[in-house]
């Protein structure tokens, strides 16, 4: 029976990106299998650091990152929700 890789190029569900541990890190939502919060990852954006220094620097899986950068992007839409632009977005 042949098995195949996990395609890289399928998007991660934010489940298997991020991990919830009230007992770890005050319950902060961390990258699954670290102890970083995601919040640096919208952190060092903001401070104008790249996607790929970030990812560099802390080996988070790219995959991982952009499942929570669209959740962070699906947030806003919801907030938003009677902008037009938010439901043609992917």
């Amino acid at each position: 029976m042949k098995t195949f890789a996990k395609s890289t190029d399928q998007p991660m569900p934010l489940a298997e990106a991020v991990w919830v541990d009230p007992a770890r890190m005050s319950g902060v939502p961390c990258f699954r299998g670290t102890r970083l919060p995601v919040q640096q990852l919208f952190d060092w954006i903001e401070d104008g650091v790249s996607l790929e220094e970030f990812l560099n620097e802390f080996q988070v899986d790219r995959r991982a990152a952009t499942a929570v950068l669209r959740a962070g992007a699906s947030a806003v839409c919801a907030a938003t929700a009677g902008n037009p632009d938010c439901a043609s977005s992917s």
